[in-house]
């Protein structure tokens, strides 16, 4: 899904582009999904929000990448550019991390992820990624983002291709220390299966089977940020 939605942006991106030689000026589909992804700077990303409150061309470009994940892949319907104005409009909210996988016998197989990905020493976004062509991953994968002050690190297990581990570690992310006192939750069609208070800023399920899951970490007063993770074989 995520590698056709490249396609078509790229596709959409390109034609645009030979319509308007002054092309120069606006931002090209590798920014436009960094955007899309909030892997931009904070000054970039507004950049990028003004031009596309003004441009109803870029707008069109990402109505086109968001409609390819939701089946809408001919136009760019109006419905779909206002969802854009709707979200260039907005302050970042970045309370969610999305990851998708398939577990084999042997290897983890990145789908998508709204994440950065661990590849060795090197932090990797996910739209960087993909333009690199890496999918396949031995037995574990990490990945990270940032919810505002904290930083949460997700590491999946593949346990013979049958059923992973799921470990989250939660840190300040000015210092990288672990955050204790925090509550992480596993959810699965919005029944709790297990709930843990990270005395330590770090919690392991264990044994976890192929399935759509939500893992929600939350302190006393607030949630703090939200997981979805769906793993198929």
């Amino acid at each position: 899904m995520q590698e056709r939605a490249d396609k078509i942006i790229k596709a959409v991106y390109k034609k645009w582009k030979e319509a308007n030689p002054a092309a120069d000026a606006h931002p090209d589909e590798e920014v436009l999904a960094c955007f899309l992804e909030n892997k931009l700077s904070k000054e970039e990303a507004e950049r990028v929000r003004e031009h596309l409150i003004a441009c109803d061309a870029c707008a069109g470009i990402i109505a086109v990448q968001m409609g390819s994940e939701t089946g809408e892949t001919h136009d760019a319907p109006s419905e779909l550019l206002q969802r854009v104005k709707n979200l260039v409009s907005q302050e970042d909210k970045a309370s969610l991390l999305e990851i998708f996988l398939k577990l084999k016998e042997k290897a983890l197989e990145i789908l998508s992820t709204t994440g950065d990905v661990l590849v060795g020493q090197e932090l990797v976004p996910a739209p960087v990624l993909r333009s690199r062509k890496i999918r396949d991953f031995k037995d574990e994968i990490n990945i990270l983002k940032d919810f505002g002050d904290i930083r949460v690190e997700v590491r999946i297990e593949n346990k013979n291709g049958q059923e992973f581990s799921l470990t989250i570690a939660i840190k300040e992310k000015a210092t990288q220390k672990l955050l204790k006192d925090l509550r992480v939750t596993l959810v699965k069609e919005d029944t709790e299966l297990e709930s843990y208070l990270a005395d330590t800023g770090r919690v392991t399920f264990e044994h976890v089977l192929l399935g759509v899951y939500k893992v929600e970490i939350s302190s006393v007063e607030n949630k703090l940020a939200s997981i979805l993770l769906d793993i198929k074989s």
